[in-house]
């Protein structure tokens, strides 16, 4: 491989350069400070994350059992919702029928009717007894402006 004339020139100067510099020689004691201090440091920031740490970790295990313990009681009060409203009668199909969990969800301001396909194996958890044994339905879910579905029946076009 051949060098350009460039690039030796470039390389000869850095040797040049190289031999020109004078290295100061090492002061045992500027040393010795500089890795005090460092240690100083690195010891300060170790301490203060631990500090953190031990702040923390019992306000993250109370926020974790905390979360279990909703999250337990939502499922078990929309179990209880859920076998207590299935209807014994298959619904009239412009009767909507609030969505599981809609309860909780902030006050219904307004929103817009979305008109989808649904299984028809899904409607039974939803309240809603299918009058065909197809395989999926024509559904209305009223979403609210925080685009959460509020309330669903059969579609009148069914």
């Amino acid at each position: 491989m051949t060098r350009s004339s460039g690039e030796s020139d470039a390389i000869s100067m850095l040797r040049r350069l190289g031999q020109d510099v004078e290295v100061p020689s090492a002061d045992p004691e500027a040393e010795r400070r500089l890795l005090v201090a460092f240690d100083t440091a690195w010891e300060r920031k170790r301490v203060r994350t631990l500090a953190r740490a031990r702040l923390w970790r019992p306000v993250a295990a109370a926020a974790l059992i905390g979360l279990a313990a909703t999250v337990a009681w939502t499922i078990t009060s929309r179990s209880g919702r859920l076998s207590r409203r299935a209807p014994s009668r298959p619904l009239v199909t412009t009767d909507f029928v609030l969505w599981p969990g809609a309860a909780e969800l902030p006050a219904f301001e307004s929103g817009h009717l979305l008109r989808m396909e649904m299984p028809a194996s899904a409607l039974p958890s939803l309240g809603l007894v299918a009058p065909s044994a197809q395989a999926t339905v024509q559904t209305d879910v009223l979403v609210g402006q925080d685009g959460l579905p509020r309330a669903v029946r059969l579609s009148p076009d069914f």
